[in-house]
């Protein structure tokens, strides 16, 4: 087979691929402003880059990238797709692939909304209590920095969207669309954004009843949004969060697998408890 993009194959070749592999990797980002300095489509190559090195690693197919999901940022350019909305298709794509008759999916965000990931995580996990099909599937979520030291590290010190990872990033893979003038947004705001990323959010209210719903927009003096220090990149920093990657992810993927496939020969799951009581009331 020539390619692992899906998107290549002929019916004929997608058909003897399934005879003896039956995983997928799913990536999926948006467009969304990254400052002055990054294309909007910089998720969309972090899920594409990440998710065709990964398929190479794992000898297993990529699908077609998912290119619309939630950021809750309004600056122009950035796309937003509400999140039940995409947490549907997602699991729809997924349903779909699981009829052709793959088993393992590899769901690749190149974007890190906290609000799109948990929505995602908690409507797969519905879908698959709704869909006795979808038992024999095995669905992980894998996100690029949870198997990145460096870029996990970066968090700690108060580096997020459009700075120095995702920088970086496209320093290695595609240093031609990285601009030089990188703007940042007044001193206070970007010291704000630096403490809490989602301190680019207005919430209101007209009481302080907890079950009123509040209104959500961005604040009036987020102008850029960049939230960390894109001046600190380099090209030397986004190689070594791909390889962190790849020499992370490749071999736990690859026991995840191997645990799928043995536990569908001997009907064994591992069964979680749920401690958390009344869930309700914290609601």
């Amino acid at each position: 087979m020539k390619s692992l993009r899906m998107r290549d194959l002929t019916l004929a070749e997608l058909s003897e691929y399934l005879k003896t592999n039956q995983t997928i990797i799913i990536p999926y980002a948006l467009c969304e402003q990254h400052g002055h300095h990054l294309p909007l489509d910089v998720d969309i190559r972090n899920a594409e880059f990440c998710a065709e090195k990964l398929a190479a690693e794992l000898g297993c197919l990529w699908a077609p990238p998912l290119n619309y999901t939630f950021s809750g940022g309004m600056l122009p350019g950035t796309i937003n797709v509400k999140p039940n909305t995409f947490s549907n298709l997602v699991g729809e794509i997924i349903e779909s692939l699981t009829l052709q008759g793959f088993r393992n999916f590899i769901i690749l965000p190149g974007h890190g909304g906290s609000e799109s990931l948990i929505h995602l995580k908690e409507s797969l996990r519905i879908l698959k209590w709704l869909n006795p099909a979808l038992r024999e599937t095995l669905i992980m979520l894998v996100q690029i920095w949870d198997f990145s030291p460096t870029w996990t590290e970066l968090f700690t010190q108060r580096d997020y969207h459009a700075a120095e990872a995702e920088t970086s990033l496209l320093l290695h893979w595609c240093p031609e669309v990285v601009r030089p003038n990188i703007v940042m947004d007044e001193p206070v705001v970007a010291e704000r954004l630096r403490d809490d990323p989602d301190s680019y959010q207005l919430r209101e209210s007209f009481t302080d009843f907890k079950q009123e719903i509040v209104q959500t927009s961005q604040k009036p003096d987020v102008k850029v949004g960049v939230m960390g220090y894109p001046e600190r990149a380099s090209a030397a920093t986004g190689k070594k969060i791909e390889e962190e990657f790849l020499s992370n992810a490749v071999p736990a993927l690859r026991e995840a697998i191997a645990a799928a496939e043995a536990a569908r020969r001997s009907g064994k799951r591992i069964v979680h408890e749920d401690k958390q009581k009344l869930k309700i009331r914290s609601i």
